[in-house]
């Protein structure tokens, strides 16, 4: 096979054939696969280093890949709701916001409940064949980022309602950061 060295024209002006096949064979080329095989020769100590924590935590961090289409799920919601009299505050303004920030923390806690999900706990205390104490106690524990407030409505005269969303990529990155990588 010959390659001539006619030009072609080429977005940027005019490229050789053989210029042109050069590009395309270092685009199919793959490249290092660590940081490490990337340092080159003279790198510092510092520099490899950096290299090492990079190549480690590649290594422990599971992989998510997001498809964007038609079917990309939902965002999820949460929402809260808080009473205004029930805060503490001594006026009726500094009780509203109060019932705003409660709501507030009320849909992320309905938002860490999706993404990380409940820890229940029960203990039942059986006596003389009759049960004396029975109690049930659930418990939520995550990370959330990207969070955001769709919307803070008054409900009736006394109270707040919190929409908050989060996107599904979102919980991907935070699912990932979080080392459970569903």
């Amino acid at each position: 096979m010959s390659i001539s060295r006619r030009p072609i024209p080429f977005r940027s002006g005019i490229v050789t054939q053989a210029t042109f096949l050069a590009l395309i064979l270092a685009g199919c080329s793959t490249g290092p696969r660590s940081a490490m095989d990337a340092l080159p020769d003279h790198a510092s100590a510092t520099t490899r280093q950096y290299a090492q924590v990079k190549d480690m935590i590649d290594t422990l961090e599971p992989r998510v890949e997001i498809k964007r289409d038609a079917l990309m799920p939902a965002p999820l919601i949460g929402r809260g709701f808080a009473q205004v009299a029930r805060q503490p505050g001594e006026s009726l303004n500094q009780r509203r916001l109060l019932a705003m920030r409660a709501a507030r923390l009320e849909a992320l806690r309905d938002l860490t409940e999706q993404v990380h999900g409940v820890r229940l706990t029960s203990d039942s205390l059986l006596r003389d064949a009759i049960l004396r104490d029975d109690r049930l106690a659930a418990r939520v524990e995550g990370s959330l980022r990207g969070a955001r407030t769709v919307a803070i409505e008054p409900r009736g005269e006394d109270g707040y309602a919190v929409t908050m969303q989060i996107d599904a990529d979102t919980v991907a990155y935070v699912l990932r950061a979080v080392g459970t990588g569903r």
